[in-house]
């Protein structure tokens, strides 16, 4: 494992699950939580010059599902933490610092950017609890809760590859954007998958050779910087 933690792309994914809440013999609350956790580290190239570039680079391999070609690899991290809910310092955000700290201890990346994950964990943990001890009277009780995780990151810059590899930010040709036809969209429910946002019924959008139909705004933007179909990676002349 690196020494340094790897830099978060876009934001985790996360979901909790309680597994049991069980009393205990004295009054105090725990938490205990099982970690399951897939951190896929994603090669860039290094040619990226700036936030932008790279906002806009992670959209892409979002969309098109398989990292534009970039080399990418998946690790599975599996750990248990037992944690007290009535610590000396029964402040939320020293109870969100000590789960997001060892957040970051098993997954390797910075606690700040666990500390979404941390709240989530906290706030379904205490609405058992709230919700057991009301029914029951008890004071003494433990959460039990499986906490599943899924991040990407990135690892290291590094030139794209020679061999079978797109690079990410090749432009289509401005004749090839200039001929993309017009489409009248007349029926519901016609997607445009740059802005993720419905193309109104009777209005104007453009498609391309595969068929597939954007907002103009939204694909001209797209195919300046890349000259695949968003949807499935149709090649328009570079």
């Amino acid at each position: 494992m690196a020494d340094e933690y790897w830099e978060m792309l876009g934001d985790p994914y996360y979901a909790t699950r309680i597994l049991e809440v069980s009393e205990l013999p004295e009054m105090k609350s725990q938490l205990w939580l099982d970690i399951n956790a897939t951190v896929t580290q994603i090669v860039l190239p290094s040619n990226l010059e700036d936030d932008e570039d790279l906002e806009d680079h992670y959209k892409l391999m979002m969309l098109e599902d398989d990292h534009m070609g970039q080399p990418t690899e998946s690790f599975d991290y599996h750990d248990k933490l037992e944690i007290d809910l009535l610590m000396d310092d029964r402040s939320t955000s020293s109870i969100l610092a000590t789960i997001s700290n060892e957040l970051s201890k098993s997954i390797h990346v910075s606690s700040q950017d666990l500390r979404c994950v941390a709240a989530t964990i906290v706030h379904d943990a205490s609405r058992s609890l709230v919700g057991r001890v009301c029914s029951s009277g008890s004071r003494g009780l433990r959460v039990h809760m499986e906490a599943c995780i899924k991040i990407d990151a990135i690892v290291e810059d590094v030139a794209a590859p020679d061999d079978d590899v797109q690079p990410a930010f090749v432009p289509a040709s401005k004749s090839a954007i200039e001929k993309l036809e017009r489409v009248r969209v007349e029926t519901a429910g016609v997607c445009c998958s740059v802005c993720i946002a419905e193309i109104a019924v009777g209005s104007e959008g453009r498609g391309l050779p595969c068929s597939h139909v954007y907002h103009e705004d939204c694909i001209v933007e797209w195919l300046e910087k890349s000259h695949f179909c968003p949807l499935c990676r149709f090649s328009l002349p570079a």
